[in-house]
């Protein structure tokens, strides 16, 4: 359901998350890259956070985030 319309939205096309951000990093100016689990390192990547990591780029305020309902949009200035 669409938020602002009320309007029930169709699923046109299915894809897998991961081939997802595989094809779209760059709409966002992220970089992409690949950690083998084949290393001490890898592996330890992979088991800690599923496969799926990320560095972000500007400070997260997670005080803010907390007192947040989850139908509100954070934006910090």
């Amino acid at each position: 359901m669409d938020k602002e319309s009320s309007q029930e939205m169709e699923i046109i096309e299915k894809t897998p998350f991961l081939e997802w951000l595989a094809e779209k990093y760059k709409d966002f100016g992220a970089t992409l890259e690949f950690v083998s689990d084949r290393s001490g390192e890898g592996n330890q990547f992979v088991r800690g956070f599923g496969g799926i990591g990320s560095i972000l780029r500007y400070r997260v305020n997670f005080e803010q985030l907390a007192d947040m309902d989850d139908e509100d949009e954070y934006y910090d200035s």
